[in-house]
């Protein structure tokens, strides 16, 4: 069988990158460069393709995904998540996916937006109630702490709040372990389906404990939604268990909810943190944004109507997602033989999917390692797949709106409010493990801008509750 170029014998060793994730990727990144948009290698005797070139990524995510099935990100993370939206194949993945649709509406995000809104305000007062002189924030900790607010808010309601700490602690924990796991990834998956061969219901080979905690925690709220309904989405999901159907069981809805806090925080939260990054390097584009949010909210906080009138923040949300894509990279495995760029790709064999080293291509993002956002004002679609932050297909992020929506609410409430300057040394090296975050907390010197100064007291009309 012939196979397209790539890395062969020692020079294969660069992916494990001495247990480091960041050499991985950028071992698959100069692969990439130097071998074009289709490479092959075998990794320990395994057949692996790395497919960079968007008509080729619309061949295995469209129209030829039956191909495919999740591979490793999906194996590992079923341990933490259980069976669910993320996790499983087709047929069950899309009857869960239409189960869930309802929550994820482009109607029911736009209510979504008021909790969005509120959160952030609330963000910004405690950072007002701080900041007289200048106040000095690890921004990364910071949308941490909001957006697991937003998710838990719109999940469970109030009740949310008095676990708000101790669940982002245990994420926090999930996160670092899961970075520890990821350069392994494709040797242990093979473990961890024998494994669950033997104990399909047996206890997580590697969360064990995060996810016992997190059920203890969650479990309560979940108990006290099935006596007290409310418009948060648990609430919605209570009711498809009621109504008799069998289309989610409780066991669904847990691991739902995990899935929901999990993911519905720490990729907008890491979208965000690297976007004011990039706004503190680029205060001209900063001042921009902040302009704009001011002509179109003046003083009162960001609505659902204003965001169509945001395109430039909305822009900046957008190039922070192509620089810096929370999912960095991510796998398929080959059940049924298929064909990409003439090549036959056998079944068994791993394929490799990367947002990261796409989106810095400059065949379809010409200067593709600059923070330009105004390339999505001039051009506001790129080539299908050329762009895919979330995905495609079948499989595509359920929540992708909802995380470009919360990206943008938040961002706007912050620049209204604040300006943003680096506090120490800028330079900052990725540390991608399942999400791409930076290695080391990004600490931000926020002060009041000039024009909140002048407009008086903060006011805040996101007052309406959610539940």
């Amino acid at each position: 069988m012939t196979h397209p170029p790539g890395p062969r014998g020692r020079e294969v060793r660069g992916f494990f990158g001495r247990g480091r994730f960041p050499h991985t990727l950028a071992f698959l990144q100069d692969a990439a460069r130097k071998y074009g948009p289709l490479t092959y290698f075998r990794l320990l005797h395994q057949p692996t393709f790395l497919v960079t070139g968007p008509e080729l990524i619309k061949e295995v995510l469209i129209v030829q995904q039956r191909s495919f099935s999740r591979d490793f990100g999906a194996v590992i993370l079923r341990e933490l998540v259980g069976d669910g939206v993320i996790t499983r194949e087709e047929p069950l993945h899309r009857e869960r996916r239409r189960v869930l649709q309802p929550a994820f509406h482009r109607d029911q995000i736009a209510s979504y937006v008021t909790v969005m809104a509120s959160e952030a305000t609330a963000t910004a007062e405690e950072w007002i109630r701080q900041t007289s002189g200048g106040l000095t924030v690890d921004i990364g900790m910071a949308m941490r702490t909001t957006t697991l607010s937003v998710i838990g808010r719109l999940l469970f309601g109030d009740e949310f709040r008095s676990s708000a700490k101790e669940i982002s602690d245990i994420l926090e924990r999930v996160v670092k372990r899961a970075r520890r796991i990821a350069p392994f990834a494709m040797t242990l998956k093979i473990v961890t389906r024998r494994y669950r061969q033997l104990l399909p219901r047996g206890p997580s080979l590697y969360f064990r404990e995060h996810r016992a905690n997190l059920d203890r925690i969650l479990q309560p709220m979940i108990q006290h939604r099935r006596k007290q309904s409310g418009r948060d989405v648990l609430s919605l999901l209570l009711a498809l268990h009621d109504d008799g159907s069998g289309s989610l069981s409780s066991e669904d809805i847990r691991n739902e909810m995990v899935t929901f806090v999990l993911a519905g925080h720490e990729t907008t939260a890491n979208a965000l943190t690297w976007t004011f990054y990039l706004l503190a390097k680029h205060t001209d584009l900063q001042r921009r944004a902040a302009k704009e949010i001011e002509q179109v909210c003046g003083d009162r906080t960001p609505q659902v109507d204003d965001l169509a009138a945001l395109p430039f923040t909305t822009a900046v949300f957008q190039e922070t997602l192509r620089l810096y894509p929370p999912v960095p990279l991510f796998g398929r495995r080959v059940v049924e033989g298929a064909t990409l760029g003439g090549y036959d790709v056998p079944r068994g064999a791993t394929v490799l999917l990367s947002p990261y080293i796409t989106q810095r291509n400059e065949q379809s993002f010409p200067n593709a390692e600059a923070f330009d956002p105004t390339r999505w004002l001039d051009a506001p679609t790129a080539e299908r797949f050329a762009f895919f932050p979330f995905g495609g297909g079948a499989k595509m992020c359920i929540g992708d709106v909802f995380a470009k929506t919360e990206g943008v609410v938040i961002l706007a409430s912050m620049l209204q409010k604040f300006s943003f300057s680096f506090s120490s040394d800028p330079a900052v090296e990725i540390d991608p493990g399942v999400i791409l975050k930076p290695k080391n907390p990004i600490l931000l010197r926020v002060e009041m801008s000039e024009s909140f100064l002048a407009s008086g007291p903060l006011r805040d009309d996101s007052h309406k509750e959610n539940n």
